[in-house]
């Protein structure tokens, strides 16, 4: 069967402690159709150095396949030539040059955690709570974008360049030279490709830091009995040292937006008792070397035994927000909070943590956006009443879960910053013709498009 494969991004590594010499590590969506079993399916790639000497490797395909959308994700993995100036996809007749980066080799801190990609994002007031959480304990945000209400785009630029976050583009998959055949890729995908994005981030940070987790921007995590995640996390793994990947559950906490960042509290914001008395599905961390592959919750190329969900500490779950003016943006599915006063944060840890909330807050560049943030929100229960009508109200089997379809009604005075790029089609190719892109660059525009 004839199909289509997006690349998303090709690392090369000239060292990996894990990949080996000379890696390379491509993150791509298929086509599950292409054959039975895609882990089987033999892609050729020529490697080629500075003097044009010349190899053709078979890389070994994985994927973190789950659910019953056509496109999967997969990563092929393997190991070429030392100092690799060009790569080129070969079917045995067509060749097709593929774009390549280095991966970073250092990073701000010795912990990133990779957030799910945003789009129609406007709740500011989630990313700045976990900001000013994850830098106290020594983690750095990398934050995937499709597109985001103007002046919130414009306060996390601003926390980009005081170092709390490194901005990323995710965009809106497109092949720019379909065939009749071809499948419309985000139609086909499970939910924007976020596990595609997170695969991404641990190939982007993979020999740059100690661990790496894996949360959306609503799932906040604070040590307990550490003062650093970096300590957690090293603990964790002391004392278990036969495990790989290891999962905290989350469990949801009210929480109040405020219409102005000036009015925000760390201390009031975590510092409560309120808790659904539940435990839901949880989100993974590890150290990169023990992973090559992520879904959405997990890798499915980590065996159970290797995989621990731990429960000494968990995710604080901010799922739905109360919006500014106390209504509840989610009236037909209620959360039952009640007050466990064993939940209870140390309020004393938190101080420190307004403190630099308040440094933050009376910097000049950040007071000349909070006037325009948003005041209330308005996109947020429009995707998640389509999320929930389409496939969280009556789960189907054989669906595939993702946005497409939501009506998103547009208003004049909320424009957006979305991901764009310049999309690229590779010739014609048997069994599969491979798409990317180039140039990927912020755009302006008018109203707010998923």
């Amino acid at each position: 069967m004839k199909t289509d494969a997006y690349i998303i991004n090709t690392y090369y590594y000239p060292k990996s402690k894990s990949l080996g010499e000379n890696a390379i590590g491509m993150v791509l969506l298929m086509n599950r159709n292409t054959m039975r079993d895609m882990r089987r399916y033999q892609m050729q790639l020529i490697a080629s150095d500075i003097a044009n000497r010349s190899v053709i490797v078979v890389p070994k395909l994985s994927w973190e396949i789950y659910g019953s959308c056509e496109y999967i994700p997969m990563v092929a993995n393997t190991n070429a030539l030392p100092n690799m100036a060009k790569l080129e996809i070969f079917d045995g007749t067509t060749k097709m040059q593929i774009p390549f980066r280095r991966a970073e080799s250092t990073a701000p801190a010795p912990v990133v955690i990779c957030l799910a990609p945003q789009f129609v994002a406007e709740q500011w007031q989630l990313f700045v709570a976990h900001a000013h959480v994850a830098r106290h304990y020594g983690a750095h945000l990398h934050l995937y974008i499709t597109s985001m209400i103007d002046s919130y785009f414009d306060l996390v630029q601003e926390y980009e360049k005081l170092g709390y976050v490194s901005l990323d583009y995710w965009i809106r998959m497109k092949f720019a030279n379909p065939s009749e055949d071809s499948l419309e890729i985000n139609s086909h995908s499970e939910l924007r490709n976020q596990a595609g994005a997170q695969t991404d981030c641990l190939y982007k940070y993979k020999e740059a830091v100690s661990f790496i987790a894996f949360f959306d921007v609503d799932d906040v995590f604070i040590p307990r009995g550490f003062r650093s995640y970096f300590d957690e996390f090293t603990a964790l793994y002391a004392e278990n040292p036969d495990i790989l990947t290891f999962q905290y559950t989350k469990r949801e906490m009210m929480f109040y937006n405020k219409p102005s960042m000036e009015d925000m509290n760390i201390e009031e914001i975590f510092g409560h008792t309120w808790f659904v008395n539940e435990e839901d599905y949880g989100k993974q961390m590890a150290k990169p070397e023990n992973l090559n592959s992520m879904w959405i919750h997990q890798s499915w190329n980590i065996p159970e035994e290797k995989n621990m969900i731990t429960r000494s500490n968990y995710l604080i779950h901010f799922q739905k927000p109360v919006d500014a003016d106390g209504t509840d943006p989610v009236p037909y599915r209620r959360s039952d909070f009640e007050m466990m006063e064993n939940m209870q944060l140390n309020i004393s840890a938190l101080a420190p943590i307004q403190k630099d909330l308040e440094r933050v807050l009376n910097t000049t560049n950040i007071q000349g956006i909070i006037d325009r943030l948003p005041k209330k929100n308005y996109y947020f229960s429009i995707i998640y009443r389509c999320y929930y009508e389409k496939f969280y109200k009556k789960p189907v089997k054989a669906s595939c879960p993702n946005g497409e379809g939501c009506l998103v009604p547009q208003r004049s005075d909320m424009n957006c910053v979305h991901s764009d790029v310049d999309y690229k089609s590779g010739p014609q190719m048997y069994p599969i013709t491979y798409h990317y892109h180039e140039n990927p660059r912020w755009v302006k525009t008018k109203g707010c498009q998923p």
